[in-house]
């Protein structure tokens, strides 16, 4: 039956911004959180169950002004994304989320915030992969052969992002993760942004993670080249040991 209903959700998020009701108990009523997954300043992430079917999934928790995420995710549909089901909007100022809301930063407890149900994916992100690997004595040969299957995931859904006239924009490894099938999975796509042409135009300055960021990210003037080289740090930490920060800010400069 879960088979099934997975196979279900999947035809149901099909590409287009879909949404559910407007509700303010929408989230109360229709999950239970199993456990907190992390976030930053944007907002949190939960592991969650959804009661009706009885599946589990992921709930990102927003600010409104943050659609940008909904936007992209809901026109991409690849084996290597993470996979985007549906979204509404829910007012936190009602009472009866106490506990969910004492995860959320102050920016987000108040007012109305945009909820995104995903593919829950493994806990362990490509970071833990490759601290798990320089934990181990293995030869180079053999490294580049552990990795070499995730490389060509990893290329592939970017290829897919930019062919869809997107730049992701904050390619690490810690947003990228294995589904339950052991697939590879590029996430969070809070800073993505649109590419619409060959020529350079005006952008955000400085968006991302600074080690992974490529040079001219710190300007205004970029395409999604920036990706690229994210992609060759990424490549670089797979097939060599580093242990240390320092060590990836040296690679990264150099």
């Amino acid at each position: 039956n879960n088979n099934n209903n997975n196979n279900n959700n999947n035809n149901n998020g099909g590409s287009g911004l879909r949404s559910k009701r407007n509700s303010n108990d929408c989230f109360a009523s229709d999950f239970e959180i199993l456990e907190y997954l992390g976030g930053g300043g944007f907002g949190r992430v939960f592991m969650v169950t959804e009661k009706l079917l009885d599946l589990d999934y992921a709930v990102k928790v927003f600010r409104t002004n943050t659609l940008r995420e909904v936007m992209a995710l809901s026109d991409l549909q690849h084996e290597n994304i993470v996979r985007y089901y549906n979204c509404w909007m829910e007012d936190l100022k009602t009472g009866r989320k106490i506990t969910f809301c004492l995860f959320l930063p102050a920016s987000v407890t108040c007012g109305q915030c945009l909820f995104i149900k995903m593919e829950l994916c493994k806990p362990a992100t490509l970071k833990q992969w490759i601290g798990e690997r320089n934990e181990e004595e293995l030869s180079h040969p053999q490294r580049g052969a552990d990795s070499l299957p995730i490389a060509l995931q990893i290329v592939n859904g970017v290829e897919y992002i930019h062919s869809n006239n997107f730049i992701h924009r904050d390619l690490k490894p810690p947003n990228i993760m294995f589904g339950k099938n052991g697939k590879v999975k590029i996430g969070d796509f809070g800073l993505v942004t649109i590419d619409r042409s060959e020529i350079l135009i005006d952008r955000t300055e400085g968006p991302g993670t600074k080690i992974y960021m490529a040079p001219e990210q710190e300007s205004n003037r970029y395409d999604r080249k920036v990706d690229m080289f994210s992609l060759g740090l990424i490549f670089f930490e797979l097939l060599w040991k580093m242990s240390t920060g320092h060590e990836r800010a040296t690679v990264s400069l150099s």
